[in-house]
């Protein structure tokens, strides 16, 4: 969250936010990995809304225009399209990516079909707690292929597998 810069940072004669990219990635001594630059065709980052890393890979989906994108292990970006807004979550796998919330309804989840390069709508998918809690006021994160779901003492997950 220092993309734009607080407290006089990136004025003139001052140093860049340490986030100015958007997204950055930080070794196990604090040094900079690799810093998100800009992607032709694609605004720059506003704001994260969701990231899903795991493994060798990131995959970030941001403000202003949504896209989904990949970083690859050797830094390739590839970015996908989408025509959803708001997700705080996301769960990818299978050529799916099963996005949850957004601002119309903080609980929507919808999966979206991967092509070359725009995710496509592929149907809405309905999730509920079991005991018939509150979704939106749960901690919602995606990791890999697998959306978690932490509602109070309870730990709920959903694979994009499923949705074969």
């Amino acid at each position: 969250e220092g993309v734009y810069g607080n407290y006089g940072w990136g004025g003139a004669g001052q140093a860049a936010p340490v986030g100015a990219s958007g997204l950055v990635c930080f070794d196990t001594k604090g040094h900079k990995n690799l810093e998100f630059g800009t992607v032709p065709g694609v605004d720059v980052i506003s704001d994260v809304y969701a990231l899903n890393v795991f493994g060798d890979e990131a995959w970030a989906y941001y403000y202003t225009d949504f896209p989904l994108v990949r970083i690859a292990p050797d830094r390739t970006v590839t970015v996908w399209a989408t025509d959803t807004s708001g997700a705080r979550a996301f769960a990818i796998g299978n050529g799916t990516v099963l996005f949850f919330g957004g601002y119309r309804n903080q609980t929507a989840c919808r999966a979206l079909r991967l092509n070359k390069n725009q995710a496509t709508f592929d149907r809405n998918v309905s999730l509920a707690l079991t005991d018939g809690g509150d979704l939106s006021k749960a901690n919602v994160f995606g990791r890999g292929h697998v959306l978690h779901v932490i509602a109070g003492d309870t730990w709920y997950q959903f694979s994009t597998s499923s949705l074969r």
